[in-house]
C-alpha cells in the first residue's frame, strides 16, 4: 500500500470549491451488462484523485476552478508535482503505477472536516485502485 500525502491548504481549496459548486461533473463507469462506458451522475461534493501529468486531487465541482488557460487548480501529492519536482514521473509511477486514471471520491465534506480539525496534511492510502483516507 502506498501513501499519497497532500498539503492541507491545497486540499482545502479543492474541497471548498467542490462543496460550493452547484453541480458535480459526471463520471464514466463501465456498464456491467454491456461493457460499454456510460456516464453516471455524481450527486455529492467530490474530489478527483488523478494520475496523468502528476498525481493530484482536483475539485469535481462545476464550473471548474480554472487557474490558467484550461488548467484547473490541483493539489499535488508530495513529490508528484510536474511544476516543482524534477523526478515526478518516477515518484508518480512508484506511488500510483504507470496507468493514467481518475477516480471520483465522494469525500469533500470528510476531507474538509479533517482539515478543520487541524490536519496539516491529508494522507490517502492507495493500492490496486482502492483508496482510503488514512487514519490520523
Amino acid at each position: 500500500m502506498q501513501s499519497l500525502i497532500f498539503d492541507a491548504p491545497d486540499v482545502r481549496r479543492v474541497v471548498e470549491h467542490s462543496i460550493a459548486s452547484e453541480e458535480q461533473q459526471s463520471k464514466m463507469v463501465r456498464d456491467e451488462r454491456t461493457g460499454e462506458l456510460v456516464k453516471e451522475e455524481v450527486n455529492v461534493p467530490s474530489v478527483l484523485l488523478a494520475r496523468d501529468h502528476g498525481v493530484y486531487l482536483m475539485s469535481n465541482g462545476l464550473p471548474r476552478d480554472i487557474v490558467s488557460d484550461a488548467r484547473s487548480f490541483a493539489a499535488y501529492a508530495w513529490g508528484c508535482d510536474p511544476f516543482r519536482d524534477p523526478d515526478w514521473r518516477d515518484k508518480a509511477r512508484m506511488l500510483a503505477g504507470d496507468d493514467d486514471f481518475s477516480i471520483a471520491l465522494p469525500w469533500a465534506h470528510d476531507l474538509k472536516a479533517l482539515i478543520d480539525a487541524g490536519a496539516r496534511t491529508v494522507v490517502l492510502n492507495f493500492k490496486d485502485g482502492c483508496v482510503e483516507i488514512a487514519e490520523g
